[in-house]
């Protein structure tokens, strides 16, 4: 029996247009739809093949098995954990200390509070941080010892030379307005700052430090600024014959309340700036 049809056509290459893959590498579409087939580069076990663009091979990713979170509320060491692929760093700096408040027999004095700390926070590789980096708490910032007296400014919270946010400002101390005062004020610290981070952030500040009212009738001192994660110290009212130490900061860089005196022969001191912290949140392979 003859057969008089047309031959079969043999196509080139097999059928691919290639005449050889890389060994257990995927294979993807040409750079047309009728150009040869191309293999994909062989990426690291336990990765995805991920999808780029029309244009573009598909890339191998990594895929996270879990998330890890480092937090340091003191100064230490930061060792990534195996498997780590990149983090994210947030730094908070520590509060400003509140201002102290004079004695006042005959009228009244209230310090200032102390600024919030700043906050910043960044992305980071495996290999931006490498085998560690140090880690700086802001510690805690003293408030105005009793009388006129200045706090402290909060503390910086850093890690490495990565990233950074400054400690809030100190609360000024409050002099007494003698009798019959009227209004008088001591001035607030200014928010800390973050720096080096995708996110910065300030702290927040406090206006004024403190109003007084009647002189030996009622005063209430200056509120401490929050931070993103730690609420400032809340301002404290006194009235005649009285006197009350500033409110610290609550939890991480709030910054710490003023004292008050009013009517009072002995005086305040001013409140604590809280510590701040530093939180790492791991991808890890």
């Amino acid at each position: 029996m003859s057969y008089n049809g047309p031959l079969p056509q043999v196509v080139n290459a097999g059928g691919t247009g290639d005449a050889s893959f890389t060994a257990y590498a995927p294979i993807a579409g040409g750079t047309t739809s009728t150009g040869a087939l191309q293999s994909v580069a062989t990426g690291t076990a336990g990765y995805a093949l991920t999808y780029v663009s029309s244009s573009a091979l598909p890339t191998w990713q990594a895929v996270f098995s879990s998330i890890n979170v480092q937090t340091f509320t003191s100064s230490g060491t930061y060792t990534p954990t195996s498997g780590m692929v990149y983090c994210i760093i947030e730094v908070v700096g520590g509060g400003g200390g509140g201002g102290g408040a004079a004695a006042s027999t005959s009228g009244a004095a209230c310090g200032g509070g102390g600024g919030g700390g700043g906050y910043a926070k960044l992305h980071a590789s495996a290999a931006t941080i490498g085998a560690s980096q140090a880690v700086t708490v802001g510690a805690t910032a003293n408030g105005g010892g009793i009388g006129a007296n200045n706090g402290t400014a909060g503390n910086t919270s850093s890690v490495g030379l990565l990233v950074s946010a400054t400690g809030g400002g100190f609360g000024s101390g409050g002099s007494s307005t003698g009798g019959g005062g009227s209004a008088a004020s001591a001035t607030g610290g200014v928010g800390g700052a973050g720096s080096s981070g995708d996110v910065n952030a300030s702290g927040g500040g406090v206006s004024f430090g403190s109003y007084v009212s009647g002189g030996n009738g009622w005063a209430i001192s200056g509120a401490g600024g929050n931070s993103i994660y730690g609420q400032g110290g809340q301002a404290v009212l006194r009235t005649g014959g009285t006197n009350a130490t500033g409110n610290g900061g609550v939890l991480y860089g709030g910054g710490g309340g003023g004292g008050t005196s009013c009517n009072d022969g002995t005086g305040a001191a001013g409140g604590v700036g809280a510590a701040g912290i530093v939180i790492i949140t791991e991808y890890i392979t």
